[in-house]
């Protein structure tokens, strides 16, 4: 079926075998964002077109079924209270992580506590002796056990840490909705922690350890949507080519909501601070996070990860960067190349170190 927006007149082919003959539906215009109402009640060609101003996404737009609900159909609403419900199949950010942050935020805690926290998992403690002797810290072979670990690198090094080792499982496996091979969304995301604490060394000194967190799971909620993504390749490879090249756009016109909502549904689950939570929300869109510094400190990071050789995917990489960005971060694009370089050669170091 073809049709064109009233409000912008600009036209659309939907196929047939998607539309819920019968029902009522909306959707927003992709180029004036307009709500588009299909009334499907009637003959096709009796189709009803109604836009009005789009003030907040539709909920409503209908989703073809996965194959776990041949019989059913999937509005948007549903299918986002359905990937929030299947948010707990997914691995929970390590205990010895969370316990760990505990010890350390707390100012009578000692190097021994800490060590003794870690020493609880020994898989984790093993990576966090290989990062501690890589090139990248400059203790190659001098670390030889947790304690010492924890008094040559010091708290905030080792929280770094820890979170850098803890969530490289979460992180390394493969995402076929998105097109990335096992390993490549780990690297951008540690691309993107880096550069995220560079900026913040140089604008945020206190949201240092903050920016590399949220940095390194900036883009979590990718692995919710990913079999989800998978369903719509199609209709998304499609998109890319003839509407937009944003996959950002690709998921909100076609799923409802993107992975940055999705990643906010997960900080709740992984009860992360709502700063760290709206960052995440809006590291794409840091103008609507209503002055979140942290959520421009990781969007331009994830650009600075990007130039780096360590995109997130097709349909992330070259996209602009959001205007008003350097400014708010007072930072040029001669800026980003020196701190693209160093990005670099950082993640170079430290996954050479945790795959030894």
């Amino acid at each position: 079926m073809r049709i064109e927006c009233p409000t912008c007149q600009k036209s659309y082919t939907l196929p047939d075998d998607r539309l819920p003959h019968g029902k009522v539906v909306s959707f927003p215009c992709p180029a004036c964002k307009a709500k588009i109402t299909l009334d499907l009640r009637e003959k096709e060609e009796e189709v009803v077109l109604e836009a009005v101003p789009e003030e907040a996404p539709s909920d409503r737009r209908v989703f073809k079924p996965l194959a776990d609900e041949p019989n059913s159909e999937l509005t948007s609403e549903d299918l986002r209270k359905k990937i929030v419900k299947r948010i707990n199949d997914l691995p929970p950010m390590p205990k010895v992580l969370l316990k760990a942050r505990e010890v350390l935020s707390d100012p009578n805690s000692s190097f021994k506590d800490i060590s003794k926290i870690i020493e609880t998992d020994q898989a984790i403690a093993a990576k966090i002796l290989k990062v501690a002797n890589s090139a990248y810290y400059g203790l190659s072979g001098m670390v030889s056990s947790i304690h010492q670990a924890s008094v040559v690198l010091g708290y905030q090094t080792l929280e770094q840490v820890i979170t850098m080792v803890s969530s490289s499982s979460l992180l390394g496996k493969q995402l076929k909705g998105y097109g990335l091979n096992a390993g490549v969304l780990w690297k951008h995301s540690l691309g993107t922690a880096i550069a995220s604490r560079l900026i913040a060394k140089k604008r945020a000194p206190s949201m240092e350890n903050d920016a590399f967190s949220v940095g390194l799971i900036h883009d979590a909620g990718k692995l919710a949507l990913d079999p989800y993504v998978a369903e719509k390749r199609k209709e998304i490879d499609q998109f890319l080519r003839e509407k937009s090249p944003s996959f950002l756009e690709a998921e909100r016109v076609l799923l409802g909501f993107d992975h940055t909502e999705i990643a906010h549904d997960l900080c709740q689950k992984w009860k992360l601070p709502e700063n760290q939570a709206a960052a995440m929300r809006y590291h794409h869109t840091p103008e609507a996070s209503k002055g979140n510094q942290l959520a421009y400190i990781v969007c331009l990071a994830n650009h600075i990860s990007a130039q780096a050789g360590l995109g997130g995917g097709p349909g992330f990489e070259d996209q602009p960067i959001p205007q008003g960005c350097l400014e708010t971060l007072r930072l040029k694009d001669e800026d980003l190349v020196e701190m693209a370089a160093e990005v670099g050669a950082s993640v170079a170091q430290i996954t050479a170190s945790l795959t030894v």
